[in-house]
């Protein structure tokens, strides 16, 4: 049941007399609270937050949830609204309307006939075109003289039933070896042996598969991810009376000496991710073998040339903190890189004279490098303005996203002392590349040979301790 504010039960207001305030939390249903400390608050007296949904909504078509705050004996204090932003991906897609079959041959000539040893004939030469019956049974024997040992199943009679004459060309069906000894095994279904009109041999190999056909009417279905709240819950400190810090999401206190509550909040929106479209949904081998035999890739999946498949996600992009007053005046701004990866943390010191704020978030400069920022602020009270006094790139990697086979170049801080080492790790936490450098290196290649396509961790580590790390995208 959702919680109220007024018309409380008797008994529960009984139960704000004589219990204390965390026994009452736990006897309510949905309801998520944080414990504002008396240090944060006007009258020096503790205060509850709650939320019915937390920062977290899990409805659809949700616009906001509400946050109450009340005294320890749930006297309420101040509610307030935030607003929920819904990030969703939109998919379009052709239906289908039944299938075809898609095949593709490969040709390799291997060498001119005369030029092996041994040859296939006494006299080095194959009969002419002219007796093509002649120049067939001289094939076949020439054919499983030379293969016979390497395959165990050769028989003159079967390579006789298997040979077939076509114009000026012979050629000679041979069994399929298990799945796994030919490259792209799964859709190989024929190979021939061949021998044309200017003695050139070699080997035809005839892929195929059986896909749906897509190219009925578009369907478009919109999926909604998470819903995210724009409230941010900072770690305060007070320097001045060496507290040992909080997660506050409001005060009275933290930020000026008035009545009003405060509070954090991100500055975002909803918008299109860059390059969300559906080559990013099929993660196969390197090379793809369904795309280079057939054509087949994830806008176009049944390889006939036309888009039958495209998806675009949109995502919540922050690009600032601000500090609010209850009347939704901003206090203070804080800007981060409209191209920020997630959300930022924030940390806020107070001091008698001061207050700075030290922010924390990942981005892609205009280098396309990725960056993992620490950036100080010093917070004018005057004039209501956040002032950058320092930025601390620690390390970044280009390109990025990155070619198979292109080393990537990872940036690092220099170091005065001490072991350090570069590791990288996949996704599912397999690690694939350790490397030592030396404390003064700043610039370090990377091969990325060995690395299959998809996306990896690049982590720095001094003295046997993570300090940074950041997600490389390998193509």
């Amino acid at each position: 049941m959702k919680y109220q504010t007024i018309s409380l039960p008797l008994i529960t207001l009984t139960l704000a007399i004589t219990a204390d305030a965390q026994t009452m939390v736990k006897e309510m249903d949905n309801a998520h609270t944080r414990f504002i400390p008396g240090a944060f608050m006007k009258n020096g007296k503790a205060a509850i937050y709650f939320s019915d949904d937390d920062e977290y909504s899990s409805r659809h078509g949700y616009n906001g949830y509400e946050a109450q705050i009340f005294d320890f004996d749930l006297n309420p204090l101040k509610s307030f609204n935030f607003q929920i932003l819904h990030p969703y991906t939109v998919t379009e897609k052709r239906e289908s309307t039944g299938s075809v079959v898609k095949t593709k041959v490969i040709k390799e000539e291997r060498m001119q006939l005369s030029d092996i040893v041994p040859p296939i004939s006494d006299t080095n030469e194959l009969p002419s075109t002219a007796d093509m019956e002649s120049r067939k049974s001289h094939f076949i024997n020439w054919f499983y003289e030379h293969n016979k040992y390497l395959d165990s199943t050769l028989s003159i009679e079967s390579l006789t039933s298997n040979c077939y004459i076509d114009g000026t060309t012979i050629y000679i069906s041979l069994q399929i070896q298990p799945e796994g000894y030919y490259e792209y095994s799964e859709y190989l279904t024929k190979i021939e042996t061949y021998i044309d009109s200017s003695d050139m041999w070699g080997f035809i190999y005839t892929y195929s598969t059986q896909v749906p056909k897509y190219d009925g009417e578009w369907v478009r279905i919109t999926w909604y991810d998470v819903p995210v709240s724009t409230l941010c819950t900072p770690r305060c400190i007070d320097v001045a009376s060496m507290n040992v810090g909080i997660y506050l999401p409001f005060s009275q206190t933290f930020f000026n000496e008035d009545s009003k509550f405060e509070y954090v909040r991100y500055i975002a929106e909803v918008r299109e991710d860059d390059g969300a479209v559906g080559g990013d949904i099929i993660n196969t081998s390197n090379p793809d073998a369904a795309e280079y035999l057939f054509g087949i890739t994830a806008s176009d999946r049944d390889g006939d040339g036309e888009e039958d498949f495209r998806q675009k996600h949109y995502g919540v992009h922050y690009t600032g903190l601000e500090i609010v007053s209850e009347d939704n005046n901003t206090i203070y701004s804080f800007h981060i890189p409209d191209n920020c990866e997630g959300d930022a943390s924030i940390e806020f010191f107070k001091s008698d004279n001061s207050i700075l704020a030290q922010a924390e978030f990942s981005w892609y400069n205009e280098n396309n490098e990725y960056l993992k920022t620490t950036r100080f602020y010093r917070m004018d009270k005057s004039s209501g303005v956040a002032d950058v006094i320092r930025d601390e790139n620690r390390i970044s990697a280009s390109p990025n996203p990155a070619v198979h086979g292109v080393p990537v170049v990872i940036t690092v801080p220099n170091a005065d002392k001490g072991s350090r080492a570069i590791s990288v790790t996949s996704l599912n936490g397999v690690n694939v590349y350790n490397r030592a450098i030396n404390p003064d290196a700043d610039r370090i290649s990377i091969p990325t040979q060995g690395f299959t396509p998809g996306m990896y961790i690049f982590t720095l580590t001094e003295n046997g301790r993570n300090i940074e790390s950041c997600k490389i995208i390998i193509r």
